[in-house]
């Protein structure tokens, strides 16, 4: 069980590493960094799962099924990344390597700091009543080789997909996961799938501080040690962003609010910029892919932040082709509104 656990931790590590250099090395300057395509690669990974498994979901499809198509895909976007930036992957490795061994007193407690809450979700866990639905529906799926027929409270099969939850199936990449890899489905989401979110989120606001702070890294660091320090102290109420991504980060809703809607910022800011280009477009697409995926919140709050982004920036610039793709982008959202209301 150690070697598959250590195995899957590989994959979250490695897999999305190299994914997200379709992105990152699309960007100008020879590309955006390692950890912009960790961070990407995540996102590309859930955008595409989104449009993998909701079709599936709806013909009663089985879990073997899923895994195969997407774990297809994920072999085709590898390869692809791997074809397309051969020139860059060691010189990305060189300059991850470079910052590493060149980081400040701030970068090393930086990283202590949210390594250690990391190791937090391996050595302790904190038992939520959400689980029942959330580790209980990816059990369920894993157990009974189903996605989303079978309900986790009763064990008997669903006469109708339930509206809520089935537009939002992150179990289902939780009980993925687990299928091939092996792991129990709660120790996925409850010590590996936590430790490397929990990574995750604060690398989406390390990219944050770059981009409030260009050229400053002295500045950023101390912008990602604030956030740390927010979040580490938000226990006071059980609703705070900071306390979701340190309890129960392996859920659906978590993930929202510790990563994707601080990528939508990120984005926002990146687009401000007024340098977007095609790539750019379909990574904000797939973003909003992810926001639908993880959780129906996502799929209203995604979609109203991109639109907020949109409205700025027609009254900045009277951009109407920006404006266009803002709201192309939120192709996603609207689709699964709809279907939500179709449920009901």
């Amino acid at each position: 069980m150690l070697a598959n656990v250590i195995a899957l931790f590989m994959i979250l590590i490695i897999v999305p590493g190299v994914v997200g250099m379709l992105y990152a090395g699309a960007q100008p300057e020879g590309g955006g960094g390692l950890l912009l395509s960790w961070v990407a690669g995540y996102v590309i990974l859930w955008g595409f799962f989104e449009v993998v498994a909701l079709p599936l979901i709806f013909q009663r499809q089985s879990l073997d099924v899923l895994c195969m198509a997407y774990g297809g895909l994920v072999i085709l976007l590898v390869a692809a990344a791997i074809l397309v930036n051969r020139r860059k992957i060691a010189p990305m490795a060189r300059k991850g390597i470079s910052a590493v061994r060149g980081l400040s007193f701030m970068g090393w407690l930086n990283l202590l700091l949210v390594l250690g809450q990391a190791f937090v979700y391996i050595r302790y866990m904190h038992i939520d009543d959400d689980d029942a639905l959330y580790v209980g529906a990816a059990t369920t799926a894993v157990s009974t080789n189903t996605i989303f027929s079978v309900n986790p409270y009763t064990g008997a099969a669903y006469a109708k997909l339930p509206s809520r939850y089935v537009l939002s199936p992150f179990f289902s990449f939780a009980a993925f996961l687990s299928r091939i890899s092996g792991v129990h489905p709660a120790v996925t989401a409850h010590v590996v799938l936590a430790a490397a979110l929990i990574v995750l989120s604060y690398g989406v606001y390390a990219l944050i501080g770059r981009k409030l702070f260009p050229g400053q890294p002295g500045q950023a660091k101390s912008f990602l040690f604030f956030v740390i320090m927010l979040t580490l102290f938000s226990g006071y109420t059980v609703y705070t962003q900071g306390m979701f991504a340190l309890v129960r980060i392996w859920q659906g809703k978590a993930v929202f609010c510790a990563i994707l809607a601080p990528m939508v910022f990120y984005m926002m800011l990146h687009l401000w910029e007024g340098k977007a280009a095609f790539w750019d477009w379909l990574f904000l697409f797939l973003l909003m892919c992810a926001c639908c995926m993880v959780s129906s919140m996502g799929i209203m709050l995604g979609a109203v932040m991109v639109g907020i982004f949109g409205i700025m920036n027609f009254v900045k610039n009277r951009d109407v082709k920006m404006l266009a793709c803002t709201a192309l982008c939120c192709a996603p959202n609207v689709l699964c509104a709809a279907l939500y209301l179709a449920l009901r």
